[in-house]
């Protein structure tokens, strides 16, 4: 829409008022079918009731219709590195093509940026990217060693939302139910400073499978000790 905007104001392009005008017209006369409409009306009609809010989505000058892999490369010249997207549910495979063994173990073999494309062409509804860059290098930990995880200092992630309960809120605004032993070990974990994941499985018979659940859905962080 953006494009379209830009074409139809020609040399007046950068007069907001003018592009608001141009661009409420085309939504107005596009066929309701129509993707663009459907799409405004699903997601941004709201919001976009406002000329401000509408001028700086589809009329600003500098804005650009991002992918992955022009993300990529504006993050590559940038000199950061990325650490990951906020979103992270959105950029599970698993929830695209889960069912499918054969089509898992195709995506196994993609390096994660191309696993980032092949996710975003499979459900393009994404509207804006979420991420974290830092400056490099990173220092990263293999928690997947048990050694290294059992030595590790763990704290309740700050993005939970309705902490003490069996029923809260994960980063991502999800329902999460715990279970007893889920609940005990982030008790344990509540105002923790010093100690280790070993030392408070002592105290609770928590499985290190279900230790790993609580740590792919982030709901402690860890620490090496």
């Amino acid at each position: 829409m953006q494009e379209a905007i830009a074409i139809l104001q020609g040399n007046q392009r950068g007069d907001y008022r003018d592009g608001v005008k141009v661009g409420r017209d085309l939504f107005a006369s596009l066929p309701e079918n129509n993707r663009l409409v459907k799409r405004e009306k699903e997601r941004w009609s709201w919001e976009n009731q406002r000329d401000e809010c509408f001028a700086d989505m589809y009329v600003h000058p500098q804005e650009i219709d991002y992918n992955t892999k022009t993300l990529f490369e504006l993050i590559d010249a940038s000199g950061l590195e990325f650490v990951g997207f906020s979103n992270s549910r959105y950029w599970d495979i698993e929830r695209l093509v889960g069912k499918n063994s054969e089509l898992m173990e195709r995506a196994k073999g993609l390096s994660q940026r191309r696993l980032y494309r092949l996710i975003e062409v499979l459900d393009p509804e994404i509207t804006h990217y979420e991420f974290f860059l830092t400056r490099p290098p990173l220092a990263k930990v293999d928690w997947s060693d048990d050694n290294t995880l059992l030595a590790a200092i763990p704290e309740l992630s700050p993005c939970m939302n309705g902490w003490p309960s069996k029923s809260i809120f994960d980063y991502d605004y999800q329902v999460v139910q715990l279970s007893e032993i889920e609940f005990a070990f982030l008790q344990a974990c509540d105002g923790n400073e010093t100690a280790t994941i070993g030392e408070i499985l002592q105290r609770v018979e928590l499985g290190i499978e279900e230790l790993r659940s609580l740590i792919k859905r982030q709901l402690i962080l860890l620490t090496t000790g």
